[in-house]
Order: structure tokens, then C-alpha cells, then sequence
């Protein structure tokens, strides 16, 4: 060996080393451009879903209960107004019933016309297209507070028995 000169192992070495570098910047390039790739991929499909999640968005409905007494029926035009105190808000819901609207009372299977102004119901519905719409309705029992109130000849008599009893000591 002559001064300077690298011995022929050490020349392998180097040449071997060079192509591992060219390698992983190749192998490093090629993932930097297939990621790149896949974010504008994703990104012009995301460019296509507004459209779609607008349309969906009409399509999904949002469901709300609430649990009151009827203060209107419309059995022609197919509608109902239902009076609930929401916290202490007094509020009002008028909804449309399709044929798809499940009515019960207990078990037994009703009809809208089965519904009557005073009763009671709790109530699923939605709100679609700026529209609410029935799902289902159950009628409820009439409370003892609401038996009172309709039958006021009932409450009268018991209300004298008390002022005669007071009258007697």
C-alpha cells in the first residue's frame, strides 16, 4: 500500500454504504410523495362531501319529546297541538300526523280521531325540513289533578262537607 491509497475491502465498503444512502432517500422521497398524494386525494373528496353532508343533514331528523295536554285536534288536516311546560316555559308544539305515526293508549292501538282535546299524551317527534312530524304518541292516563278539574260537581260537594265540619265545633 502506498500513502493514501485505501485497500480494495475498504472501497467496497464505501460503494456499499453509498447505495444504502441512495436507498433510504429514494425509500424517503417516495413517502413523502405517496402521503402528499393521499392528503389531495382526501382533500378532493372532502371537496365533493358538502354537497352530500347538506343532503344528509336534510335527511336527518332531529327527535325531541315531550309530554303534555292537547289543546287542538285536526283529524281532516291531520294535525294535533300539544301544550307542555318545558322548565317553566309554557311550551306549544303542533305537529302533523302521518300514517306512519305509531298511537297507542296502554297496549291497545288508536287513531288520531281516538285523541280528544284535554287528554293527556306524551309524544316523540321530529323535525324535518322545517317541518315536525309526529313519530309516535301515547296517551296517557288521566292524572288525578286533571280528574279534579273536569269534574268540578264532584269537588263541590266534598268542599261543603269540610265547611260543615268546621261549623260544627
Amino acid at each position: 500500500m502506498r500513502n493514501g491509497e485505501r485497500p480494495k475491502e475498504d472501497l467496497d465498503m464505501r460503494g456499499t454504504k453509498q447505495v444504502i444512502a441512495l436507498l433510504a432517500a429514494s425509500a424517503l422521497t417516495l413517502g413523502a410523495g405517496m402521503a402528499l398524494a393521499s392528503t389531495e386525494s382526501s382533500k378532493a373528496t372532502e371537496a365533493s362531501k358538502p354537497a352530500a353532508t347538506q343532503a344528509e343533514k336534510e335527511k336527518k331528523a332531529e327527535f325531541h319529546r315531550v309530554r303534555g295536554e292537547v289543546t287542538d285536534v285536526e283529524t281532516g288536516a291531520r294535525t294535533m297541538v300539544v301544550k307542555a311546560m318545558q322548565g317553566k316555559k309554557e311550551l306549544t308544539v303542533g305537529v302533523d300526523v302521518t300514517d306512519k305515526t305509531i298511537i297507542r293508549e296502554a297496549k291497545a292501538h288508536k287513531t288520531l280521531s281516538d285523541i280528544k282535546v284535554g287528554d293527556r299524551v306524551w309524544m316523540k317527534y321530529e323535525r324535518t325540513n322545517d317541518k315536525l312530524v309526529a313519530d309516535f304518541i301515547r296517551i296517557l292516563k288521566p292524572t288525578k289533578i286533571a280528574a279534579k278539574s273536569q269534574s268540578p260537581e264532584k269537588a263541590a260537594p266534598a268542599a261543603s262537607k269540610t265547611e260543615s265540619s268546621k261549623k260544627s265545633y
